[in-house]
């Protein structure tokens, strides 16, 4: 299923579920992965999709296309939670301490894919946000354990400095771990 933004796309917050919402029009409506207590005071607010929001979109399409062996479902999942976090996540500190230097390090470009390596594991990891010296990453996989009492789950957000990003580079045996 193709899905184009629109205008009419609105952000809600639902203190049911505790999460960010967005009405996708057609009864479909995409819960983000994101809880109250992550999110700057602008989510509440009931808001329209933004021109800003739609050129994120776009952006991160465009570069994922054909970066990912993923299903388009789960691409529509990343990028979604990508813009939510990009407009509504709380900003965040460096934690680059839970993960290793790169021996070759990736370019800190908005929207690729790169890989960091914990003491536990190495996990793909989405470039939301970056500047000349640390990015914010969304994880694509199911969960990364940062060490031996902490770990992320899926489309959990951190900042790292960018000499932590490995680059990756995809081919049919590269796995990554999304379900």
């Amino acid at each position: 299923m193709l899905i184009k933004p629109s205008k009419d796309w609105q952000w809600n917050f639902c203190h049911d579920k505790n999460r960010l919402l967005m009405d996708l029009g057609d009864g479909v409506v995409f819960v983000s992965a994101f809880k109250a207590a992550e999110l700057v005071n602008d989510a509440f607010t009931p808001s329209r999709f933004s021109i800003e929001q739609n050129e994120d979109f776009t952006t991160f399409m465009e570069r994922l296309d054909g970066q990912l062996p993923l299903p388009d479902d789960f691409i529509y999942q990343i990028i979604l939670n990508a813009v939510a976090a990009k407009s509504y996540y709380k900003p965040l500190m460096p934690k680059s301490w839970f993960f290793e230097t790169a021996q070759s390090v990736s370019s800190a470009q908005v929207g690729k894919v790169v890989k960091l390596q914990s003491a536990q594991e190495v996990r793909h990891y989405l470039i939301v946000e970056s500047n000349a010296t640390a990015s914010t990453l969304l994880l694509i996989e199911s969960a990364h354990q940062l060490n031996e009492h902490k770990k992320l789950t899926q489309f959990g957000l951190i900042k790292v400095m960018n000499d932590r990003l490995m680059p990756v580079k995809f081919n049919c045996a590269n796995k990554v771990h999304a379900a």
